[in-house]
């Protein structure tokens, strides 16, 4: 309870008082009694000024001095009290924001503190499964709006793995919802020092990734056939598994195998058990046969989690523990478990590889010639020399931060496939959730670079001309608060040059 309160109350409290004074001090059980005032005569001054009188007329003066001191108080303080319940009422928001931003698992996409992340995504032109980058939210408010920020919550973006979360949009969040989401976020905004001195840093991990663009296409490629390969060999594998679960099973539920523990994980009795020397619940004779067991589940299964699984189990029948999978050892009859689930994965996935082959295979050829395409054309390459040859007066170093700049903070938008990785990467500017940039039409747009490189500064706002002819939507961010004007004025040459 805050000064003004308790001046307040103290105030109540004294006219409560006073009030009392006057009743109890008042002749009205008198008055019930007497005559009616028409027909007695008024009382005398003597009766009136005498020292009734004077207690009531100070006990008013008392009155009048404590509200004279308490009003001015409790003015002085609400200010201060209205602004603890407006910090309390955003701390409230704040903190349902946190709620919904657990509950909805926004933290698996975007990191959880909302650094940035990925999300698993199946690229279109070419179906192979990859992940795509999402970006980190402690900026977000540096480059849109608030009411640019709740667009996209609401409506999510097409495309893309960013559901709509709002009801506008078929998502499950009404508006308040949406408000204490964008609160949270806003919590969430690193100071700007921070967001300008991570700009090297990410201006240095796009130039590796343009350095080792090709390494990285090798390896999907190298990836994807083994896959390819991996489900043209299904129908055989699971011809050569398919009974290893049932002999598992015989082995551990069977007469003079089993324990009692082995056969209740199949949730079957033991009616004769077997001879168990290091007591680890799994008999002897289950233990030589697990280790074989698991060899030839291990030589006819593609590599999978399941498969490096059962490469850290293994069984002794002198040691009733393994800690071949860690320093911690691990029960015998807790790695017979293991082998119990994982051979019924791998079965299970080679069974449904080898009913589904034909559309499988022919899936993964298609992934593969997409990618051989790739390999082959580099459509991800910039010829940084040339580039500086043509835009920046021959100078290399700027060339290749304009070229970073871009794809760290402009590419998202207006590089087809970037945000799915390096191998799904299109030509620099061919456009995607924003328009493409190439064939000079960002010239055609903005003949006046000054013009240009006020609208990367700014962004577009809804409804709002930019340009020659262009109309705001409020999707183009603006990064004047994240980049220097020099970083700017790169970004903006290298598009012109596009």
């Amino acid at each position: 309870m805050g000064i003004g309160a308790v001046a307040l109350a103290i105030a109540i409290l004294g006219l409560a008082g006073w009030m009392a004074f006057l009743v109890t001090q008042s002749r009205v059980e008198h008055r019930r009694a007497a005559a009616p005032q028409n027909l007695t005569p008024y009382v005398t001054d003597d009766e009136l000024e005498n020292k009734r009188l004077n207690k009531v007329l100070v006990s008013a003066l008392v009155a009048t001095g404590i509200l004279a001191v308490v009003m001015p108080v409790y003015y002085l303080n609400e200010s201060g009290r209205q602004a603890d319940a407006v910090a309390d009422f955003s701390q409230q928001a704040i903190d349902r924001g946190l709620e919904w931003f657990t509950e909805y698992k926004c933290g698996n996409c975007h990191g959880a503190n909302a650094g940035g992340g990925g999300a698993r995504f199946v690229e279109g032109r070419s179906g192979i499964g990859t992940t795509w980058s999402a970006p980190a939210l402690t900026d977000v408010l540096y480059r849109y709006t608030e009411d640019e920020v709740r667009y996209w919550l609401v409506y999510g973006r097409q495309g893309t793995p960013m559901p709509a979360w709002g009801a506008e949009g078929g998502g499950p969040l009404d508006s308040q919802q949406i408000d204490d989401l964008i609160a949270y976020l806003a919590s969430l905004q690193a100071p700007q020092a921070d967001v300008l001195a991570g700009v090297d840093g990410k201006v240095a991990r796009e130039i590796s990734r343009l350095q080792t663009a090709d390494e990285q296409v090798d390896a999907a490629v190298a990836a994807q056939q083994a896959t390819l390969t991996a489900l043209q060999d299904a129908p055989n594998l699971y011809a050569a598994v398919q009974g290893i679960p049932d002999e598992l099973k015989a082995i551990l539920t069977g007469d003079g195998t089993c324990t009692a523990e082995s056969a209740a994980l199949y949730a079957a009795p033991c009616s004769s058990p077997g001879v168990d020397a290091d007591r680890d619940h799994l008999t002897d004779a289950a233990e030589d046969a697990l280790t074989q067991l698991v060899a030839r589940m291990i030589a006819n299964s593609p590599v999978s989690d399941a498969h490096t699984a059962l490469e850290a189990l293994a069984f002794e029948t002198d040691n009733p523990f393994t800690t071949s999978s860690g320093p911690t050892p691990i029960p015998d009859l807790t790695e017979a478990g293991t082998a119990v689930t994982e051979f019924g994965t791998i079965t299970r996935d080679l069974r449904l590889a080898t009913e589904n082959n034909d559309r499988l295979v022919a899936a993964a050829q298609k992934g593969l010639d997409y990618l051989l395409v790739v390999q082959e054309t580099r459509p991800y390459q910039i010829d940084i020399p040339q580039l500086a040859a043509d835009a920046f007066d021959g100078n290399v170093t700027a060339a290749q931060r304009a070229v970073a700049l871009f794809n760290a903070y402009c590419a998202r938008c207006h590089t087809a496939g970037y945000s799915a990785g390096m191998v799904f990467t299109g030509p620099a500017g061919s456009g995607a959730i924003g328009p493409s940039l190439r064939d000079g039409r960002a010239v055609l747009q903005f003949p006046d670079e000054a013009a240009h490189l006020v609208f990367v500064i700014k962004g577009s706002e809804n409804g709002k001309q930019y340009g020659i002819n262009g109309i705001g939507r409020g999707w183009m961010p603006g990064f004047g608060a994240m980049l220097s004007r020099e970083d700017l004025m790169l970004i903006v040459t290298f598009e012109r040059g596009l």
